[in-house]
């Protein structure tokens, strides 16, 4: 992989091929690790099926059922999400059949859901810090969920541009909040390659979401 940078575009964006969901609010309920497990699954499962458009899947079911190393309300990760899902067999349910509620429901829904079957779902851990193989597994798979510091109040305010924070935190127990990435591109004017994020605080944070 010498002349690996060289070999991909210097711009990519899978909201271009329609296989992005629109942006949507987690609201009070700290689960953003469902949403970006979510969105990631919407747009790969968009990609392989070659669908003209996303069928949006349900927070929800992660927040209410999947209690394997998550919590609810309280958060979770992308590990025990994804090992949920397995162990029912790859099917998740549809956001339409089983919508966001924004709090733990005392009980996981069976009754009356669609569900979509996935089948067989494999996921990666890449290193931290392994920009290029993010770049290459974002091309060749699809949009990737990450952890990242989202206390700094640069983020948090954050309208537009490239953020560049100095010093951000990349520990793995600094990282408080979950998102998605769905391209990259590069600011001639800063000379500064930068991720394009997807995060679920509704339409008004940053670029339109």
């Amino acid at each position: 992989h010498n002349n690996y940078t060289s070999s991909l575009p210097k711009t990519f964006d899978w909201r271009t091929k329609t296989v992005v969901s629109p942006i949507k609010s987690q609201g009070g309920c700290g689960s953003c690790y469902a949403f970006a497990s979510v969105a990631v699954l919407e747009s790969v499962y968009a990609i392989k099926t070659n669908s003209k458009n996303v069928t949006e899947f349900s927070p929800q079911q992660i927040v209410d059922c999947s209690n394997n190393g998550n919590s609810g309300c309280y958060g979770g990760l992308f590990q025990p999400t994804i090992e949920y899902f397995k162990e029912k067999g790859g099917k998740i349910a549809t956001d339409a059949s089983y919508p966001y509620v924004g709090r733990t429901d005392e009980s996981c829904r069976k009754d009356g859901i669609n569900e979509i079957d996935l089948g067989q779902i494999e996921y990666i851990d890449i290193p931290v810090g392994d920009e290029k193989q993010m770049a290459e597994v974002l091309i060749n798979n699809g949009p990737i969920f990450i952890g990242l510091d989202a206390d700094s109040e640069l983020f948090m305010f954050y309208k537009s541009g490239v953020l560049k924070i100095d010093n951000c935190p990349n520990d793995r127990e600094d990282m408080d909040h979950a998102m998605v990435i769905v391209g990259y591109g590069y600011d001639e004017k800063l000379k500064l390659p930068y991720w394009i994020l997807k995060n679920s605080w509704g339409v008004k944070w940053g670029e339109s979401g």
